[in-house]
């Protein structure tokens, strides 16, 4: 997500310097709004319930792990108590254990990272779209994020009219 803001933060800082310039030569008004893309991601419907739904698969795996976790304390607490040969045999079934805890914990977490990382990138496709839609259906020549900006004036901010755009299609 970092680099594919960074991209567009480069590129929209680009046409921002480019575009003043060949609009003025031409005598034309030049209509600028601009967004704060991470309110708009924080506060689009789509994902509080992702992040809800990918909390919710955590927790259930976290149920798993804790499990493992009680069966290894289990085994070592066994340990304590046997022979020295059988010691040796009951070590290598917590060393097992470990290894299988820290695997699935590992697998666990690139799921869930990847699945996150698939549904930001929708997201982040579903804002580019709607800015895009309302850009061309209202005539703006610009549609910036904030924090390229040096100054702004509260009334070029369309945050919270994309905001309501998204949920609204959400919602249907």
């Amino acid at each position: 997500m970092n680099k594919l803001l960074i991209v567009f933060l480069g590129l929209m800082v680009s046409i921002a310097l480019v575009m003043p310039v060949s609009l003025q030569a031409k005598g034309d008004a030049l209509s600028v709004g601009y967004i704060d893309l991470a309110k708009i991601f924080d506060q689009y419907e789509k994902t509080k319930n992702s992040d809800k739904n990918l909390e919710a698969e955590w927790q259930g795996k976290q149920s798993e792990i804790k499990k493992l976790r009680e069966e290894i304390t289990r085994l070592k607490d066994e340990l304590e108590v046997l022979s020295e040969s059988a010691k040796s045999k009951k070590q290598e079934v917590i060393d097992s254990k470990i290894k299988e805890l820290q695997d699935f914990t590992k697998e666990i977490q690139d799921e869930l990272t990847g699945e996150r990382n698939e549904i930001v990138k929708q997201i982040l496709e579903d804002i580019d779209t709607v800015i895009n839609q309302y850009g061309e259906s209202n005539g703006y020549d610009l549609i910036l994020n904030e924090r390229v900006l040096l100054y702004r004036t509260e009334g070029l901010d369309l945050t919270n009219k994309i905001v309501k755009i998204l949920n609204d299609k959400y919602k249907r």
